[in-house]
């Protein structure tokens, strides 16, 4: 034995000394300058005033620093191995331009990960060919210019064995792809999201690159770059190749790609157009090696080609999302013994499928056949699985109905089973023990069935390991007991929702984990446990809405570092919201309507500076509308309505930033991913467009609506309004305002539905508000409006019950034609013939000119003239005598 044991010795001793040898550094540096070396590399990413890494990087040990990776010598000296930094470097701080001469210093360095940290070249990049150690080499997703790497036909960099260079923006520099033509020895490249081109693509690349096992070219347009595609055929020792996500079709792909790639391991084509033409199959089945083949999200039509089933080495099959009709054959599987995931999820297959058909693939781990054509049958007789699953989907797929939609059984003995979905699909009877306290169990969904009995508790006593729980849209009818949420210490998120539970809450005191719940629409009562409403510090989305709390004043949430999503419409809540209700920093959307809520409204919703979404409508607030809210320049939806307010509407609401511009997609901030990988989307239930909607994903992140009908605000409408141009939604309806409708409104240019009906308006439709392109539902009914209706673009779609209410409204698509007085027409005729002579105003005119003539005539001379005074009055005193010569005789 010891003869046996001193070679084997010997021999681990000697492969110690080569491996060491093999990191022995090129040039002799001494450890301690790594160590400077990495502090110059930290402050060079900071420049000219980041702060990453400040404070972690303290420790003396410097190999215990995050992303920091080494070895040790003979001598049991540290050197630095691999370098992890990626996107590291702070937004703000512009191009990053690193010396590449620090890397240097590290003799022993293997692999480089500076992935996303906005690197635009380096200096002296020519001393990268210095690393004559380095195997893997990460440089995605930076802005690289063509200098950003040496010309390695020149370089020494012989020992580079990967390399990634994906998502190089804002376009991929062709110096920089010539650049690689000289690694010889690359056996991994990666090209992916940098929109490449024939034109982009240098000749010598892929003729250099002899040794090139695993190629991603994913996330450019390689439609029509044939002379890539082409020459991928001359790469002989290809086993991995990925070209999804190039809007590829049927003819882009060469048939060379097939008829050379004997070697290929796996393909992946996936998110492109492919519609599986003649040929096409029957060219994938020649890579007889192939084990992993990948064709989701394509137009493929059509059956499965039987030769699939000749492809034995396949261990993943993807042909999911495409549209694949008929029925499979079960002998399509017989010989597929080596596969370990099948997904066929997302077509129009048909018939019967027999579980049993993969009773023999020993090495099955992960089955999705969600939402087909076909009717799943696990209830077969006389078959065993060989299998053991670690994950299961069967989401819609009329489960079982030849066996009255029973939960399969075959399930209770799969021993490795971490995630399960046997949601959509009508199955009935109690939810099973086994199930929820199966000991490897950690996801589970049974959401939209016929399940009924309440939530089972352990037969054995023993603690649930599921950490997401989802039994929501059954008919669970029961009372929950106080500790039956005991047995799930380790969830994630639980969704009981729409089940006619009924009675008080439990405690929740030990789901301290707990990030999602979701209690809606259930018959729940009494009081929310302090858990669910303070310093609960893992809560980030708590749903109780349409409950019968009522009775209850509103509940103080107060120290919840978490929570993002808070819904507790229509539970009855009465009483007023107090001054110091919330202390809730990450607030996204908060929704309380629909219960029985007065007093002001508060003005302490600036204080959340991330509110997206505030619904406050349907309650009995009463009072202005604070100013205090105007202050909320991320407030996407603002919903008031159905409440007592009253005033006047501030004119600062046309400050809001996100109602003036166009708002940023917000779906990471309204989508709930848990550490179980599982996503709980936002749902928000909005009226807009004359309709109440529930909206949720990109739907709602990019909803902007202004909603305070049913009110009394008085007064005129704020021309501030009309600077709201990224506003989709705007409802003063059912209001006491007046004046005119506001001519800014055509500056609205985003608005989709606009209801301004019940009002006291007055005054014409300003015509430029045809100009509004997107306006689909409009409502200006029962106002005062008059004048014709502007009848031009997108108002020649609106019917006349937009209109309905206003008697001096006219013209289409009224009934009322717009009329106005005029003489009749044969009294212009007549005024026509007459002269200008015979006119009235001639006459009077004539009169009028005449007495002011004849009045100044006389009277000025005698103002002007002392002569002519003294002789006017002699002459009217020689009539005077005369006249009375002329009575005396008489």
């Amino acid at each position: 034995m010891a003869g046996v044991f001193c070679p084997m010795l010997l021999l681990l001793w000697t492969c110690w000394i080569l491996m060491c040898l093999n990191f022995m550094d090129c040039g002799g540096k001494l450890v301690e300058e790594e160590k400077r070396a990495l502090l110059e590399l930290r402050d060079s990413l900071n420049y000219p005033n980041g702060s990453t890494l400040i404070n972690e990087w303290v420790e003396e040990n410097y190999c215990a620093w995050a992303g920091i990776v080494c070895i040790r010598d003979l001598n049991n000296d540290a050197h630095v191995l691999d370098i992890i930094l990626t996107s590291k470097r702070e937004l703000g701080l512009g191009i990053w331009y690193p010396d590449a001469n620090l890397l240097t210093r590290f003799t022993h360095l293997q692999s480089l990960y500076i992935y996303g940290n906005a690197i635009g070249n380096w200096i002296m990049p020519e001393a990268l060919c210095k690393l004559c150690n380095l195997r893997e080499l990460d440089l995605s997703f930076n802005p690289l210019n063509g200098d950003a790497l040496p010309h390695f036909q020149v370089c020494s960099l012989a020992s580079l064995e990967q390399l990634y260079l994906s998502g190089i923006y804002p376009s991929f520099p062709l110096p920089l792809l010539r650049a690689l033509c000289g690694l010889k020895d690359m056996r991994k490249l990666d090209l992916s999201h940098n929109n490449l081109t024939d034109d982009s693509m240098p000749h010598c690349l892929f003729d250099d690159l002899s040794y090139l096992e695993s190629l991603d070219l994913s996330g450019n347009n390689l439609k029509n770059s044939h002379h890539i595609l082409s020459a991928l055929c001359r790469l002989r020792n290809l086993k991995r190749l990925d070209l999804s996500d190039n809007f590829l079709d049927d003819g882009s792909i060469p048939t060379c790609l097939f008829e050379n790639h004997s070697v290929l391991e796996s393909l992946d084509i996936s998110h492109n157009n492919i519609r599986g033409s003649p040929g096409f199959f029957s060219g994938i089945c020649k890579l007889r090696n192939l084990q992993v083949l990948n064709l989701q999200d394509n137009l493929i039509q059509g059956g499965l080609d039987p030769c699939v089933g000749g492809m034995t080495f396949l261990v993943s099959l993807d042909l999911s999302f495409n549209h694949f009709e008929g029925t499979i054959s079960s002998s399509i599987f017989s010989n597929l013994t080596l596969l370990e995931t099948l997904r066929l999820s997302n077509n129009r297959f048909d018939g019967l499928l027999l579980f049993a058909s993969f009773a023999n693939l020993s090495n099955l781990e992960a089955i999705d056949l969600t939402n087909n054509e076909f009717e799943v049958d696990t209830e077969t007789p006389s078959w065993v699985p060989s299998f053991q699953l670690v994950s299961l989907d069967l989401r819609n797929t009329r489960l079982n109905q030849n066996y009255g939609h029973v939960i399969p059984t075959f399930i209770s003995k799969q021993h490795k089973l971490k995630t399960l979905s046997l949601s959509y699909n009508a199955l009935q009877g109690s939810v099973p023990s086994w199930l929820l306290y199966n000991s490897t169990l950690l996801m589970l969904s049974l959401r939209s069935n016929r399940l009924y009995g309440g939530i089972p508790a352990s037969s054995q006593f023993q603690a649930s390991n599921l950490l997401m729980l989802d039994v929501s849209d059954n008919c669970l009818g029961s009372t929950l007991p106080p500790n039956v949420l005991e047995s799930f210490p380790n969830l994630f998120y639980l969704n009981l929702s729409n089940n006619a539970l009924e009675g008080t809450l439990p405690s929740f005191d030990n789901m301290l984990e707990l990030e999602v719940l979701d209690l809606s629409h259930n018959f729940l009562l009494g009081k929310l446990p302090p858990a669910l409403r303070q310093n609960h510090t893992s809560l980030a989305h708590l749903v109780l809405s349409n409950n019968n709390f009522h009775g209850e004043v509103m509940p103080r949430f107060s120290n919840m570092s978490n929570l993002g999503y808070l819904h507790l419409q229509n539970d009855g809540f009465i009483g007023v919201l107090p001054a110091a209700m919330f202390n809730l920093p990450v607030l996204k959307v908060m929704d309380i309507s629909g219960n029985n809520l007065s007093g002001n409204v508060p003005d302490y919703f600036p204080l959340f500076p991330h509110l997206a979404i505030l619904i406050l409508a349907r309650n009995q607030f009463h009072g202005i509308i604070p100013v205090s809210l105007c202050q909320m320049q991320k407030l996407h939806i603002l919903d008031m309505s159905a409440n007592l307010l009253s005033g006047v509407l501030p004119s600062c609401l046309g400050n809001i930033t996100a109602w003036m511009k166009e708002p940023q997609v917000l779906l990471p901030a309204f989508m709930w991913l848990s550490p179980s990988y599982t996503n709980y989307r936002v749902k928000v239930p909005l009226t807009t467009k004359g309709n109440a909607l529930s909206y949720e994903g990109i739907p709602l992140s990019q909803m902007t609506i202004l909603d305070l009908s049913m009110n009394h605000f008085t007064s005129e409408i704020p021309s501030q309004l009309g600077q709201l141009v990224a506003l989709r939604s705007l409802n003063l309806s059912h209001n006491v305002l007046s004046g005119h409708i506001p001519e800014s409104f055509m500056n609205l240019k985003k608005l989709e539905s606009l209801d301004l009906s019940s009002n006291h308006l007055i005054g014409k439709i300003p015509p430029r508000m045809t100009q509004l392109d997107s306006l689909s539902t409009l409502n200006l009914a029962f106002n005062h409006l008059s004048g014709r209706i502007p009848f031009e673009n997108k108002f020649v779609t609106f019917e006349a019950s937009s209109y309905r209410g206003n008697k001096e409204l006219c013209g289409p698509p009224l009934e009322n034609d717009c009329v106005f007085s005029s003489p009749p027409q044969q009294h212009e005729e007549e005024d026509e013939k007459q002269g200008i002579g015979e006119s009235d105003f001639f006459f009077f005119s004539c009169i009028a000119v005449a007495c002011v003539l004849g009045f100044w005539s006389v009277i000025a001379p005698l103002l002007l003239s002392r002569n002519w005074r003294t002789t006017y009055y002699a002459k009217v005193d020689s009539c005077i005598e005369l006249c009375k010569e002329k009575l005396h005789l008489s």
